[in-house]
Formats: structure tokens, sequence, C-alpha cells
């Protein structure tokens, strides 16, 4: 046997497929191509190694086994032995040989009835070997096999069902049962490969047939549904082939890395309003939403002919429309909604009113898509239907469930125009995961979420605050419209604030709703950009969003849509700190609110406040004035901004207890979010002021993998540096473990009083998405004012390790940090440094002043070129 010949062959072939592929050749037909070429080389590797045996039989199973064998596919073998004795060192050679070939192979070594065993114990095991097909080797042994597992059923008909389904319901849980990640995995994803495989591995089972057109012979689809089907499948199928190539590996998430490509090699093409891989993301989209209402109806189909021996379910009638069978709703007759276009929403009210799970029957979604076109001007204003959908909108249990059904079956789309033509749609940027339609949804399933009451612990001022609203469908309108603009160009906010009016208005609302409901899309990100962007301890930055807020009652809608947008749109962006800022601002707001017009504290009188407040309860332990006048000094009347008179008091009591025996002192503690956030943890730092104090701050922190949150950089009168940094672990948490606390407290001490001795820089893995949705670089750089200091702007993408990078470059540019206000939450950075040179000396130049910005520009841009991988 020739292996490097076959392990050529084996290249060739591949590379002709995938320039066949790419010229446009049926892709049936390829994969079909490469699962015979492969039989054939197996084959040949096969006799080489065991010679002529009816002793040892190969059989492909799974994907191999039905044919659709990819450009990176495993092999999934089944090696049939008469005993074990028959097996011994040649199968290890056979499947060696596979691995030098370059094949990814699962294989498994069975005698026919170890594999009924294995079968009946495992769900996996049987359906590979439904898929089963013989490659080579004896063929009286594999009809052994045969006989073995068709003489009596290894799982009985209900059973195999039963769990396919459970199997399937889980997977669509772990994906949160949403079709449009935007970066989906077209295997396992509602809607994908896996769903079909089921319904294929169900019909063989039960009729021995997975081909669509023995379905719609058989009257389970319609044939509109089968050459839907037909072509859904080959187009996911062509998705997979193409990502194979360009991943040069078996890669079945259609990641950013290769989208763009992909669709370009798929004809997709840009046009005027979209870039191609928009159009063929949305093709995906469509596709599998599509194949989704296919697969629920044919999986219907199957439950009922599989339990068609059990005995005659109940019929109970509903109203005149409908009536419920098996856990089904069903039209009684073909032209309810003909007769009566109302019930395409009746449907979904009747379901939604309801406290258990019951779904649409399988012929009854026939019939209501077929009356889709039903669903035009006159229906969406006649009097009835706006009714229903309010009532909708008001229904005690399963809203979120019924409007994702409306989505799937084209009803949603249909009545609100403006969301069908976000269905599907894609959100360029870093932390959104879903297309809007999706992330729509998750909003309105957050916001049902807060009403109940196990979503106190992890939402408390959310939970509180929406078990009061006077109107909870208000909420949902704000959530269904608040980011319907995307995609038209424009403002989307402004675009979905005019569509949720006309919405208003088209159901009847009263002027103060429609005008609350104007307000919460018009200014629905507001909420979310002050409490991160600006300084929301300044008296003065609480009013100005208290007077564009005006009542309690709106911020009220305000902060719950605002919780739900940031949890719906990534998980991961509701950290801590996140939680605990919005919370300080709801309440400061509501606050001022309550004290009536007018009524607003200046800066300077919130400080002196708070410095009374701290007064006292440092003069409740005999500490006087004058032993901390100096550290109050040097620390500014930022420092009571940002603490509350508590946290300034202990930080006193300890800085007084510390400096009498150091000037190197490393505080960490908490910040407590109260009842609206779990806070953050601060570290602050005072010592004598040095060169890179700031730099080397932030690169010792980035070693401990800490993401620093928010900092303010102060240096006193008195030459010390009363500077805090707030911190969050690797999961967005304070630090709440005391070692771990100690320990990041003496990591830096040595860093700080021990500049050069230890570690540098640590590595920082950047997300791999950063590099498909980074925010260019702008570096502002303003000349020096009368003391010599000048304003530092830089605006990037956070990612990690930033600020930590920024400190190294200040170094080699030989700056020298004396204020900075640093906000590195959400996908986009903002800080600001005031700086000199050393010996702080003006920075001044032009050459001087381009330098720092191009240096500044050019390495944090190459944090995301270079680290992205």
């Amino acid at each position: 046997m020739d292996t490097l010949a076959i392990k050529k062959r084996i290249r060739d072939f591949d590379q002709s497929l995938a320039e066949r592929f790419w010229q446009g050749d049926d892709v049936e037909s390829l994969i079909h191509e490469r699962a015979s070429f492969m039989d054939e080389c197996l084959t040949e590797i096969w006799r080489a190694v065991f010679g002529d045996t009816s002793n040892l039989a190969l059989l492909a199973v799974g994907g191999y086994g039905r044919a659709e064998l990819h450009p990176h596919s495993d092999l999934d073998l089944l090696i049939l032995v008469r005993s074990h004795r028959h097996a011994g060192d040649a199968v290890a050679e056979f499947v060696r040989h596979l691995w030098d070939f370059g094949q990814t192979v699962g294989h498994s070594v069975r005698t026919p009835r170890e594999c009924r065993s294995a079968g009946r114990d495992d769900l996996t095991i049987i359906t590979a070997l439904y898929d089963r097909r013989y490659i080579t080797g004896s063929e009286a042994l594999t009809g052994k096999l045969d006989d073995i597992l068709t003489a009596k059923p290894v799982w009985s008909g209900k059973d195999y069902f039963r769990a396919k389904v459970d199997e399937l319901h889980a997977r669509h849980e772990r994906q949160s049962d949403v079709e449009y990640s935007l970066e989906p995995n077209i295997k396992t994803s509602p809607g994908g490969l896996r769903d079909l495989q089921t319904l294929g591995w169900l019909s063989k089972r039960q009729f021995g047939t997975a081909n669509p057109h023995d379905h719609h012979r058989l009257g389970l689809i319609s044939g509109r549904d089968r050459d839907w089907f037909v072509e859904r499948i080959k187009f996911l199928w062509r998705v997979r082939f193409g990502l194979h190539i360009l991943a040069g590996r078996e890669e079945d998430r259609l990641l950013f890395d290769y989208q763009r490509d992909l669709a370009a090699r798929l004809g997709y093409e840009d046009t005027e309003t979209r870039p191609g891989v928009e159009h063929f993301m949305h093709a995906y989209y469509r596709r599998v939403l599509e194949l989704r209402q296919i697969c629920e109806i044919l999986l219907q189909h199957f439950e009922t002919i599989t339990f068609l021996d059990d005995p005659q379910p109940v019929v109970e009638p509903i109203n005149e429309r409908f009536q419920l069978r098996r856990g089904y709703i069903e039209a009684v007759h073909e032209n309810v909604f003909a007769e009566n276009p109302s019930a395409l929403l009746e449907v979904f009210v009747i379901m939604a009113g309801r406290d258990d799970n019951v779904a649409v029957g399988a012929q009854t979604i026939g019939w209501l898509r077929n009356c889709l076109r039903l669903i035009d001007d006159d229906f969406r204003n006649d009097p009835e239907n706006t009714r229903l959908f309010m009532e909708l909108l008001r229904a005690p249990h399963t809203l979120v469930t019924q409007l994702g059904r409306m989505r799937r079956y084209g009803v949603l789309g249909r009545y609100i125009p403006e969301f069908g033509r976000v269905i599907g749609q894609m959100q360029h940027d870093l932390f959104h995961i879903y297309t809007v339609d999706a992330h729509t949804m998750m909003v309105i399933r957050f916001m049902q979420r807060f009403t109940r009451e196990e979503s106190a612990r992890e939402f408390p001022l959310a939970s509180r605050i929406v078990r009061e609203l006077p109107k909870i469908e208000l909420l949902y309108i704000a959530g269904f419209f608040h980011d319907i603009g995307k995609g038209r160009g424009g403002d989307h906010s402004n675009l979905g604030a005019d569509d949720a009016v006309s919405f208003c208005r088209r159901h009847g609302l009263p002027a103060d709703e429609t005008d609350l409901l104007d307000f919460l899309v018009r200014s629905h990100l507001v909420m979310s950009t002050t409490a991160q962007r600006k300084d929301i301890n300044d008296p003065e930055v609480v009013a100005s969003f208290a007077r564009l807020v005006r009542t309690e009652e709106r911020l009220n809608y305000l902060y719950a849509l605002t919780v739900a947008d940031i949890n719906a749109t990534n998980p991961t962006l509701w950290t801590d700190w996140r939680s605990t800022l919005l919370g300080q601002l709801y309440v400061a707001t509501r606050n001022l609110l309550r004290e009536g017009p007018g009524f607003q504290v200046s800066r300077d009188a919130k400080v002196e406040r708070r410095q009374r407040q701290a007064e006292a309860t440092l003069a409740a332990k005999n500490i006087d004035h004058a032993d901390y006048a100096a550290i109050w000094n040097g620390a500014g009347e930022g420092f009571f901004l940002q603490h509350t008179p508590g946290e300034a008091a202990w930080i006193t009591e300890r800085l007084l207890i510390e400096l009498a025996s150091s000037e190197h002192i490393v505080l960490v503690t908490d910040v407590k979010g109260g009842d609206y956030g779990k806070g953050a943890t601060e570290v602050f730092i005072c010592m004598p002021d040095r060169e890179n104090l700031f730099a080397d701050s932030v690169m010792a922190l980035d070693r401990q993998r800490l993401s620093i949150v928010n900092a303010r950089i102060a240096t006193g009168a008195d030459g010390r540096c009363y500077d805090s940094f707030f911190v969050l672990d690797h999961q967005g948490k304070a630090l709440s473990d005391p070692a771990l606390r100690e320990s990041v407290r003496e990591k830096l001490l040595d860093a700080l009083t021990r500049p050069g001795a230890g570690p540098g820089r640590g590595s920082r893995r950047i997300p791999r998405t950063l590099k498909h949705f980074a925010v260019p670089t702008e570096v502002t750089l303003q000349s020096p004012d009368r003391s010599g200091i000048s304003q530092l702007t830089v605006v990037s993408s956070d990612r990690p390790g930033l600020l930590a990078e920024i400190g190294s470059t200040f170094v080699e540019l030989d700056i020298e940090v004396h204020q900075a206000r640093i906000n590195t939450l959400g996908e986009r950075i903002e800080d600001i440094f005031q700086i000199s040179g050393k010996g702080r000396r003006p920075i001044e130049g032009e050459a001087t002043i381009g330098r720092i910005r191009s240096v500044l520009t050019e390495r944090l841009d190459a944090m995301v070129r270079d680290g992205a991988r």
C-alpha cells in the first residue's frame, strides 16, 4: 500500500471538490461524491491491512453513514468483529493509517450483540447505528448485525421519540431557544442541521424514510413546504461546505472571521443599503426560521402517528373557533381563519392566557400560514384586532412564547410591518449577540422575568420597580419598539419612537401613555450612557438627567427598560459595577424628583454635607479634624463626591493609622451598591508621588487579571497621590474573597515600592470578535495650560489590558500623569488624563504632540490587530 500516494489522492480530490464547489456545482452531489471517494480509499486500506476476512466488517455511521461528508467532517466508523480475538493489533494499525492520511476518525470496535447492548443503553449510539452503511469486509457479519437490530426494536417507537424530542428541546434551551445568534452554529442552533437530522432519525424510525418527497406523499407537509425544505437543506449544506473550506478544519460556527469572505464567495454583493455579508446572514436567518416552522409541523405529525394506539384524547372545546387536543390548540375547521381573520391573533391570546403549556396544532399552523395575506392595513386598523393585540400584551402567562410563535409563523411581521423588516437584521457591534428581532424578544423575556418574585435576588431594584408599574404592557411596548428603527439609516431611537407613536394611536392609547412611550423609545439609551460616561456623583449631572426624565413614573419605566436591554444585549455586560452605577443614578434622580421642581443640591453643598457627616463619624472616635485636614486637602473634593460619608471616614481613619508607620499605603475596600447593586472593589493608593506611578499601578493590577472600571487620580499639594481604582475580577464581580483582596494589596504595594523589580506587564488575550468591530483609536492632546499641564483624551474600544497598555506607553514617552478620569465600560472608552513631560515639563511643539498621538494610536490599534486571534 502506497500511503503517500493515497494521501496525495485524497488531497487532490478535496482540492478538486473545493474548486467545483466555488464554481457552483450541486452541493448534494459533492458531499455524496466525497463519501463514495472515501469509501474507496478506506476499502483499499482495509484490504491492505486485513486482507480478505470473514471475521470483520467496516461500516460508516453517523453523517458518514448517511453519505453526507463535508470537506473536514469526521469519519465515524464502526469496526464490526465476530469476536474481539479477531481484532488484534490490525485494528489499531488501520486507524493509525487513517490519521496519517490527515483524517479525523471516530471509531468503535464491537460485536453485533455489543452493538445492540450499547444502543439499548445510549441514545447517541443507537441513533448512529440507525445511520449505518456497509463499506467493506464481511457482508454476512453485517447481515447478522441487521438481524439483531431489527428482529426486535432496541428502543420502542414511543421511547425513542420522547428521548429525541427531549434532546432537541435541551439543545434549544442551551441556545436560549434563539435561532438568531450573530455567530450561529449551523449544526446545533435551533433550525440548524441537527434539527433536520433529528427529523430524519424519527422519520426513518417511523416510516423507513427521511426523504421530504416521501413526507409530502404521506400528506405530512404541503408541496410548498417540501420545496422549501429541500432548498433550505441545500442552503445549509452549501454554507457548511464553504465554511469547512475557508476554516481548513471542521468548523460549524459561522464566526465573524468567515462571514464576509463566505458571503462574497457565495455571490452576495454589497448594495447601497447593505454590505453583502448582511444580505448573506439575512438569507441564513430567514431560512433557519422557516426550517424551524417545518420541523415543528413534522414533529407534531410524527408524535400523532407514534402515539396513535394511545386512548383517544378528549377534545376540549374552547370556543366556536378553537378546541384543545393532546395539548395542542386546533382550529375546528380549515376555513376558521379565512372566515374570521381576527382568529389569526385570537389563537395566541388564548394560549397566552392559559397557565399550561399548549402549542398550535400542525394542521392549524398550515391553515394559519395560508391566510397571512389577510393581515393588511384594514386588518391592522380593525378595532377588534387592536383590542386583541393589547389583550395579548396584558396576558398573565406565556407572552414571550406566543410572540416567538407569532414571529416564526409570520404573523408578527405582518401585523407590525416595521418589525417584519428587522427579522434577521444583524447588529454590527462588539457586544450584541443576537439579531434585532431576537434581541427584542429577549428584552421582553427579561421584562416578564422581572415580574416574578424569584428575580428579586438577581435584579432587586428592577424586580421591585416592575411589580409596581401601573401598566406592564407599556413596558413591553417600549421594549418592542426600542430597536425597531435599526437598519434604516438615521437615528434608530427617533425612528422607533415615531413607529411607537403610530402604534399607540392605532391602538387607541391615551395621550399620556403615548407621550410616555415616545419618551422611553426616543431616550432608551440615555440612562445607560449617563451612568457610564458621566460623573454621576456630580449633582449637576443628576439634575440634568432629572430634567429630561421629569417624573418618577417615567424614571421607573426607563430604569426597567435599560436593565432589560443591557441583559438582553449580552449577559456578560451586566456586571456588579454597571448594576451599581445604574442604581446610584436611579436613587439620586428619584430623590431629586421627590423634592419637587427647582430643587437641586450644588456640587459644593454636596461635598460640604458629606464632609460634615464624615467629621461626625470621626469625632465619635475621638479623631480631631486637625489630624486629617492635610489628607482631606490633598484628596480634594472629588474624594467626597466619589465616596459616601461612611466610606470617606473609614479611609481617613485607616490612612491615619497606616501613615504612623509607613508612607506607602494600599487599601482594599468594598464599594457598596445597597439594594440596587453589588458594587465593586476599590483599591486606594496613598503614597509620595513619583514618576510613572500611574503606569506602575495599572500594570500591576493588570497582571492580577483585574479589570479597572473606573479610576480617579489626584495629587495633593502635600506631594502625595490619592488614587482610587475600582476593579472587578474576570467574571465582572467584586473581590469577595478576603485572601484574594489581601493578595492584591500585597502585590500592588510591592510593585509600587520596588518599581522595576517585579515582572513586566502581563499578556492579556484580546477577544477574537474585537478585530471585527474595533473602534479606531482617537487621541486628542490640548495645548498646556498656565501650569504646564495638558489634557489628553483617548477614545478607543474597551479590551482587557487597555489601561496597562496606555500606562506602559506613557512610560515610553516620558509622560507623567497628574489627574485622570477613567471610564472603561461598554464597548467604548473615553479616558481623560492631565499630563506633562518629566518634571512637569510642558508638552509643546507639533512634532512632540504628533508623536504622542501617533504612538498611542498605533499601539492601541495594534493590540486589536495583533492580539485578536
